[in-house]
């Protein structure tokens, strides 16, 4: 009898050690850090497809420049909740200027980051010369699309300059960097009266429809609430813009919008391994 008691309690004391660690685990998992893999080019070459991250959930808020993992803040997505991974470009508050160079944040530029994917065009003539200057300077060929008198191909800045000063000027005159249009919005910041321009508009009528306490209604580029036309707007939360590097194929907040404090995950902090290069443990940047 003595026997069987303490084999009862020595079984009771592992099952309540594997409960506590099973508890540890899903604790830190939930609060502080977990492990994610990237199923998308939308940040290469920061992160490339396939690469194990280890994601910053202990600190939500990200800084400026960070790569940052939300889930999508559309409602039509709240069943599924995608997630997303892109750079944190704009804080709350912000004023911000995009154009294919860079970014102007409260008026200071902030140039594309050396790892960030452009589209170019090139004339068809040229291809034989440009596909063996590729392959001389190791580049690789990413996004080409054909034309009907030129081909189109995505190319970091610093590949951009290598290639240049291995073309002749007359190749690299038709050599050309495709830019998309250019736009300024504010980041809107909690609690404070948020000013709705055109392009603001657009890009939060999400945010409003969603935290709007009363009837909000959008007609010729207006805001409506309760049948009323207004040209400010009070948000609840502060808010975050973000760009993805490789610009021609990520979703970010040209297509979702500004991103609510909520919608964050975490911050991605160390690529623990990358399949592609064999690499570990290298920070994100």
């Amino acid at each position: 009898m003595q026997y069987n008691r303490q084999k009862i309690k020595s079984t009771v004391k592992l099952l309540l050690t594997l409960l506590l660690l099973a508890t540890v685990v899903v604790a830190i998992r939930y609060f502080l850090v977990e492990s994610y893999r990237i199923s998308t080019s939308t940040m290469a070459n920061t992160l490339k497809e396939g690469d194990l991250i280890v994601v910053n959930k202990f600190s939500k808020l990200p800084e400026r420049n960070q790569v940052i993992l939300f889930t999508s803040p559309l409602r039509k997505d709240t069943t599924t909740s995608p997630l997303f991974i892109s750079r944190c470009i704009g804080l709350p508050g912000d004023t911000i200027r995009v154009n294919g160079d860079g970014y102007t944040i409260n008026g200071r530029f902030f140039p594309l980051s050396p790892n960030a994917i452009c589209q170019y065009r090139l004339d068809n003539s040229a291809a034989d010369l440009f596909v063996k200057t590729l392959n001389k300077l190791k580049i690789p060929i990413r996004n080409l699309q054909n034309e009907r008198s030129s081909f189109l191909i995505s190319l970091t800045p610093f590949e951009e300059y290598s290639i240049r000063e291995e073309l002749p000027e007359t190749i690299n005159q038709t050599f050309i960097k495709l830019t998309p249009q250019e736009y300024s919005l504010i980041v809107p910041r909690k609690d404070r009266a948020y000013r709705l321009t055109d392009e603001c508009l657009i890009a939060c009528k999400e945010a409003i429809s969603r935290e709007a306490e009363s009837p909000v209604s959008f007609r010729d580029d207006k805001l409506y609430l309760d049948g009323k036309e207004t040209d400010f707007f009070f948000f609840e939360q502060d808010y975050f813009w973000v760009l993805s590097d490789n610009m021609n194929e990520g979703i970010d907040s040209r297509h979702l919008g500004f991103i609510p404090e909520e919608s964050i995950v975490g911050t991605a902090w160390y690529c623990w391994f990358s399949p592609q290069t064999k690499r570990f443990f290298n920070p994100v940047n």
